[in-house]
């Protein structure tokens, strides 16, 4: 009879270890998988094309890729193959000063469809809560931001990442004079948060200093301001290329 009560103990035991044993693996993969492979957090917010299109008339600019324009060029985006920046020329010209508010939908909208096969995120959510706060979430293209853009600093991260993450973030964000100004209160890298050490002043600073590289790449950019204001719109004012051209090398 003991040797009964023992070996039931024990069969028992094996099946404890084994399920802690798979909800160890499972929990592993989940933040693993959260990384890239789930998708980045939904913020909720939902766009048209004719979003796209009302933000395209508001900032004025005319896209021309390798000659096409318009609906052929519309219905060319639907399967564009992502490509560096560095296999194509870009011409802009025409530079003017605008003044424009774009709400969540449509700053979403032209943030994914204005070059998505250039762009360095995918499913990329943007909007402005209530406070003021603003909230971003998308998937980066860890292996083309290097390449494109990060090169030079690509080799001292001290941790290696996966070729694709997702992000989000939330806090008080402005640019000023083409100077981007940060007061994170989160930063998620998949579901795991950053530790807050990264979110105080020097790193702050850091991120102030190369983030900009994103939107600078577009020679002759000059963003006055990017702020918000209490209808949740992003409200922009400064001087943009109106005709852009692109052609492979």
């Amino acid at each position: 009879m003991a040797g009964g009560i023992i070996s039931n103990k024990k069969g028992n035991l094996k099946y404890v270890l084994l399920v802690v044993g798979l909800l160890v693996i499972g929990s592993i993969f989940w933040v693993y998988a959260s990384f890239s492979l789930l998708g980045p957090k939904d913020l909720g917010v939902r766009y048209t094309h004719e979003d796209y299109l009302s933000a395209m008339e508001k900032t004025g600019m005319e896209i021309e890729f390798e000659g096409m324009t318009g609906e052929e060029l519309e219905e060319y985006k639907q399967n564009a193959e992502k490509k560096s920046i560095h296999d194509y020329n870009f011409e802009f010209s025409d530079y003017e000063r605008k003044q424009f508010t774009l709400s969540a939908e449509e700053s979403t909208a032209l943030l994914n469809e204005l070059a998505p096969g250039f762009w360095w995120f995918d499913d990329l959510q943007v909007k402005v809560l209530p406070d003021g706060t603003m909230e971003g979430s998308s998937t980066a293209d860890i292996n083309r931001l290097k390449t494109d853009l990060y090169s030079d600093v690509a080799d001292d991260v001290p941790i290696p990442l996966p070729d694709t993450l997702n992000i989000y973030s939330k806090g008080k964000i402005d640019i000023n004079n083409n100077q981007l100004n940060g007061d994170p209160e989160n930063f998620y890298l998949g579901s795991v948060p950053l530790s807050d050490k990264y979110l105080e002043e020097e790193s702050v600073n850091t991120m102030e200093e190369y983030f900009p590289r994103i939107y600078t790449v577009v020679p002759g950019l000059e963003i006055n301001s990017l702020t918000s204001n209490s209808n949740g719109e992003f409200v922009f004012d400064g001087v943009i290329p109106q005709k852009v051209s692109v052609t492979k090398k």
